[in-house]
């Protein structure tokens, strides 16, 4: 009887085929898959345990030589880098002498560029423009009003007419704020031509462009001014003509002469 049922066809055992829907989310997982995944799970669970249980009763007051003298992967990596080694005193002074010469630097050319866009939005707020001259006449400016007449040199030094002032932020935010300036410049261009109406909407924008431009230069200008400060503190720190306080908190005075 059973060869006889050995005998006929049967048809092959095939198994569960994955979804359609949910190849995107891989291989169909089987039972001994499921498995595996779980046993590795809970070993890595029990050692966890394990280690808790360790940290939970460690003693405070353990101490092995190896502790001082042992170097793990980190330190190693940081030492073969270059990063643990420390430079001599003179080597950090001169490096903070550099820092403190470029940062003057940068200071001033920051300032002088702050000044200048300064004197050009004064000048762009009081309705002139400022225009170089040919540079046979020796680098000066002449300004130029909106019908084309010559007037007074804005901002120049060391004459007789009074300077242009540097102005704070609330000055320049207040240079064409309020509502009975902008309703006349609107009267105005409805007087003007489309050429006209342009020429000056590309003004208004320029001149928006430089106050930006210059609040952008005094920020710069500050932090600047903060970083030089900080790194001269520390010079002097080091040279000892300042006092200061430790990492403990204890207060020490400069260097004094023996007398």
């Amino acid at each position: 009887m059973s060869s006889m049922r050995n005998a006929v066809q049967r048809r092959n055992h095939r198994e569960r085929a994955q979804p359609t829907e949910r190849s995107k989310w891989g291989l169909l997982e089987k039972r001994k898959d499921y498995k595996l995944r779980a046993t590795d799970h809970k070993t890595k669970q029990a050692k966890i345990s394990a280690l808790k249980a360790k940290a939970s009763e460690r003693n405070e007051d353990e101490f092995y030589f190896g502790m001082m003298q042992g170097k793990d992967r980190r330190q190693q990596r940081a030492e073969g880098s270059g990063g643990g080694r420390s430079l001599d005193q003179e080597v950090v002074r001169l490096m903070k002498t550099q820092d403190v010469g470029y940062l003057r630097t940068m200071l001033q050319r920051v300032r002088r560029e702050r000044e200048r866009v300064g004197r050009d939005v004064v000048a762009g707020g009081v309705g002139v423009e400022v225009l170089p001259e040919a540079v046979v006449g020796g680098g000066r400016k002449v300004v130029f009003g909106e019908d084309g007449e010559v007037l007074e040199p804005v901002g120049e030094r060391g004459g007789d007419e009074e300077g242009v002032d540097e102005m704070d932020l609330d000055d320049l935010a207040g240079l064409g704020g309020s509502e009975g300036e902008e309703e006349e410049s609107e009267e105005e261009d409805e007087n003007l031509t489309p050429e006209e109406r342009e020429a000056r909407r590309k003004k208004r924008h320029l001149l928006d462009v430089k106050r930006r431009k210059l609040d952008a230069l005094k920020d710069q200008e500050e932090k600047l001014s903060a970083a030089l400060d900080e790194v001269e503190e520390q010079r002097a720190k080091m040279n000892g003509s300042i006092g200061g306080v430790n990492k403990s908190g204890v207060k020490f005075k400069p260097r004094q002469r023996k007398r």
